[in-house]
């Protein structure tokens, strides 16, 4: 069963009230900008909403360009849309005319992760119907790239003896040669193994890895997939995900040709039992590995945030938060789910995803946590923060500005919707 990305808490900005003694006034301090605090110099009020579809649209992933530019990608209609924004939260004209642009697959697709090349390309992966990954290439001006599979675009199929079709990629990495890394899962019905495609820079499989361009991986369960990918800085792979009954968080690192590194965990394999699944990585400078997602029962509307760490040999790091696991409740005792995650440059970790309950319904969730695995109440006065967009929004990805700031993308109210908040 496919299970897409969901998000929520409530803004607190500081206020100071000065009284005056002399005289008897009263006078009100101006609000104190403070991290966590809704950005508003972002579409005047740190939120942006926009309507690309007919139906829903929904923004799933986000990377920050050099120039500040914020590349936003997810689904319109059943196509992959692609957004960028200007720094202060209009779209870019400049890329495609309006600042967005469609591109149709055969039978419906949906983007799911984005990365940049150094030149400015724009690579986005997703799914074809579910039965096929699906990427393409754009150049810095909102145009399919040609030179990738002749037309911009490239579907692949995982099958073994015709058996498997289901076929979904979540996560994309760039490696410093250009060859592009696509993770997903694949199945018969549905996610049954960790899926991995490399392709050349020309989007043409590369048969380096693993003997075709493909790799599947069992993890031992029914329910195998991988969600997100983080590159290491010695050319390893590491993928997280979902194995037993969507309940465990589940790693597997590779070696830069697709093999599995056995140095990790024994046999490149890792599941920690968390009562749910990982959807997002980040790594740390010192090779640690992030990974969050939520833990708890969903389907009884009682689950979490969820982090755990790892250190670079697959092993749980008991530095954070005593067991290398950490879990985060947004009040209300409803679901709450983190979908993406990024590390400011100070090592703080800023978890995104979406929280329900309360009067709002479900919003944009924020949680920012210290290395050591605590929430960090420097953020929003207690390290989490709620946004909504006016009804069922959920923040699917997160990006990182040079300033600290903090973008995150997803749904709001049926629309694409961002929100920038202040990184301090």
């Amino acid at each position: 069963m496919r299970q897409r990305r969901v998000s929520q808490f409530i803004p607190r900005p500081l206020r100071a009230v000065v009284v005056g003694v002399m005289a008897s006034f009263v006078f009100s301090a101006p609000v104190m900008a403070a991290a966590g605090d809704l950005d508003p110099t972002f579409s005047t009020d740190g939120k942006q909403r926009s309507d690309f579809g007919t139906g829903s649209s929904e923004a799933a992933a986000a990377v920050r360009q050099a120039d500040g530019k914020i590349v936003s990608v997810g689904q319109a209609d059943g196509d992959f849309l692609v957004a960028r924004y200007n720094l202060g939260g209009s779209l870019d004209p400049s890329f495609s005319g309006d600042g967005r642009t469609r591109t149709s697959f055969s039978g419906g697709a949906e983007a799911t992760a984005v990365a940049l090349q150094p030149d400015g390309k724009i690579v986005v992966v997703g799914s074809e119907s579910d039965v096929r990954f699906a990427l393409a290439r754009y150049n810095p001006n909102g145009s399919l790239d040609t030179s990738f599979s002749g037309d911009g675009k490239q579907t692949t199929s995982f099958t073994i003896g015709g058996e498997f079709i289901y076929n979904a990629a979540f996560g994309v990495a760039l490696q410093g040669n250009g060859k592009i890394i696509a993770v997903g899962g694949t199945g018969s019905t549905g996610p049954s193994d960790f899926a991995l495609a490399r392709y050349n820079p020309n989007g043409s499989l590369d048969t380096s890895f693993s003997g075709d361009g493909k790799q599947t991986t069992d993890l031992g369960s029914a329910n195998d997939g991988a969600r997100a990918v983080a590159l290491q800085a010695d050319g390893k792979i590491v993928a997280v995900g979902s194995a037993g009954a969507f309940d465990l968080f589940a790693l597997a690192r590779y070696n830069p040709n697709g093999s599995l590194d056995t140095s990790f965990s024994g046999d490149g394999r890792q599941t920690t039992a968390f009562g749910g699944f990982a959807t997002g990585v980040a790594l740390q400078g010192d090779g640690k590995i992030v990974a969050v997602g939520r833990a708890g029962d969903f389907s009884a509307g009682e689950s979490d945030f969820a982090l755990a760490r790892y250190n670079p040999n697959g092993s749980l790091d008991t530095s954070f938060s005593g067991d290398g696991k950490q879990t985060t409740d947004f009040l209300f005792g409803a679901n709450d789910v983190a979908n993406d995650v990024a590390i400011q440059a100070n090592g703080k970790i800023v978890a995104v995803g979406s929280a329900q309950g309360g009067a709002t319904g479900e919003d944009f969730a924020l949680a920012r946590y210290n290395a050591n695995g605590t929430l960090d109440t420097s953020f929003s006065a207690d390290g989490r923060k709620r946004t909504s967009f006016g009804a069922f929004d959920s923040a699917n990805g997160v990006a990182l500005q040079g300033d600290g700031r903090i973008v995150a993308v997803g749904v709001g109210n049926g629309e694409f919707a961002l929100a920038r908040y202040l990184g301090g």
